[in-house]
């Protein structure tokens, strides 16, 4: 008994021991880069300092929280920033890691493995992308919630393992605070319906189950909502909402609309003001029209002319209309959103066909941007990469040995589906929107390919 003991003792503190060395190798890899890149302003960024009525909340206020500690003298507060940033991406990458290894028993160097794709995949951003820098150094949402996204995922795995309260807080917490940073990050919110309603019927309990699921999705949704407007009221003076969500909509309405659906639109100044936005996007050839055939060019007719009919033309000419009604920020943002909303309901209903045409390849662009870049000569490994994974999660659902690692693919493969699919609706696909599951995915592989091999070998 004493011997059994103190192997068990030894074990525990052999995995301790290399989990340090994990996190070790983890912090020193997203340092690193933070120290080599430094602070990266993107596009958007401005939007996040200038604490922007169209952002949503945690991020502008992540960012004055830094600026309130360094007092505001300088820019060095984004330094800090930063560096709070990369160290949550290596806590995330190294926490899932850890988690893995543990829930799968893995080997050490399996576990090296598993760590290594996150990392992978943001020098991937770095280089592959050529964007110049990862995620992790970059003033945009994504600093928080690609981490976010994979603690929330450990943690989501561990409540679907093991129907611990505790991580579902956690798993509500993060949600929350994630969609209070991007509205994109919803689809956590519909993972952990999923999980509930899962959970609850392998106990038998769906009833409570579909209980639990209504109270923690309206605990999340009102706790979003109240930090809204409660950030509002003290930066603007007014209890409103974060604006703008609509916007997305309608370049999707402009994109696949026609001239004539302005006759439509009763409001004969907003009719006016769709028909100006339109002929300009018309001579530009933005519209879905002038794409040319095939699959590829479609989508990447959208994708380099989506910001030239939001951002260069629609964007400005509506808030510039709605700006000359007078009124300040907000009043304006308001009105810009209603204007946004009136061309939604009377164009989009009429072009539901184009829509989902449009839908469609967007959803197979994000399935292939999601695993690898959008180009002619990765469409091929895209197909085998996602073959081999469904291939290898029915061979482990007939083996019935480790529901586990089912689960895991199962759940991944329905992380990428709704991610994809929440993005496709509104946006186009960019690995910036599909990253989130790129590393999941690839783990999942990992570790389904892991258990065939140490079966394999067990065989002979």
């Amino acid at each position: 008994m004493q011997e059994k003991l103190r192997i068990t003792k030894d074990n525990f503190k052999n995995q301790a021991g290399f989990s340090v060395i994990m996190l070790t190798i983890s912090l020193a890899f997203y340092l690193f880069f933070a120290c080599f890149d430094g602070v990266v302003i993107c596009a958007d960024s401005p939007g996040y300092l200038e604490m922007n009525l169209t952002r949503e909340p945690v991020y502008p206020l992540f960012l004055a929280f830094f600026r309130f500690l360094s007092g505001g003298a300088s820019d060095g507060y984004l330094i800090a920033a930063v560096l709070f940033q990369s160290i949550l991406a290596a806590v995330a990458a190294w926490s899932l890691a850890a988690f893995f290894a543990r829930e799968f028993h893995l080997s050490k160097a399996v576990s090296l493995l598993v760590l290594g794709i996150p990392m992978a995949v943001s020098l991937l951003c770095r280089f592959a992308a050529k964007r110049g820098s990862m995620y992790s150094n970059s003033i945009l949402t994504e600093g928080l919630t690609v981490s976010g996204y994979l603690l929330f995922f450990r943690f989501f795995l561990a409540y679907v393992y093991q129907s611990k309260k505790r991580d579902l807080l956690v798993c509500a917490l993060l949600s929350f605070l994630m969609i209070s940073t991007r509205k994109q990050m919803t689809v956590t919110l519909i993972l952990l319906i999923v999980g509930i309603l899962y959970v609850s019927f392998i106990k038998k309990k769906g009833k409570k189950g579909i209980l639990i699921a209504f109270v923690c999705s309206f605990a999340i949704l009102f706790c979003s909502m109240c930090l809204d407007v409660g950030y509002n009221y003290v930066l603007r003076g007014k209890a409103v909402r974060h604006s703008g969500d609509t916007r997305f909509l309608t370049t999707m309405a402009f994109y696949t609309a026609e001239r004539e659906d302005g006759q439509y639109i009763e409001d004969e100044d907003v009719r006016k003001l769709f028909l100006q936005i339109y002929d300009i996007c018309d001579e530009g050839g933005y519209l879905k029209d002038y794409a040319k055939e095939g699959w590829m060019n479609r989508v990447a007719h959208f994708g380099d002319h989506y910001d030239h009919i939001q951002i260069d033309t629609m964007w400005r000419l509506i808030t510039d209309y709605a700006a000359r009604n007078g009124g300040d920020a907000v009043d304006v943002n308001k009105y810009t959103d209603f204007i946004m909303n009136r061309i939604n309901a009377a164009v989009l209903p009429h072009n539901i066909a184009k829509v989902a045409a449009t839908f469609f390849d967007n959803f197979l662009s994000g399935m292939v941007t999601t695993v690898a870049q959008r180009k002619s000569i990765l469409v091929g490994y895209t197909i085998f990469i996602y073959l081999l994974y469904i291939f290898l999660l029915f061979y482990h659902l007939r083996q019935g040995k480790n529901d586990h690692l089912c689960l895991l693919a199962l759940l991944t493969l329905l992380s990428v589906f709704c991610n994809v699919g929440l993005v496709s609706l509104v946006i186009f696909c960019q690995t910036r929107y599909t990253i989130y599951n790129m590393a999941l995915f690839y783990i999942s592989l990992l570790l389904m390919l892991d258990e065939l091999v140490c079966e394999y070998f067990q065989l002979q």
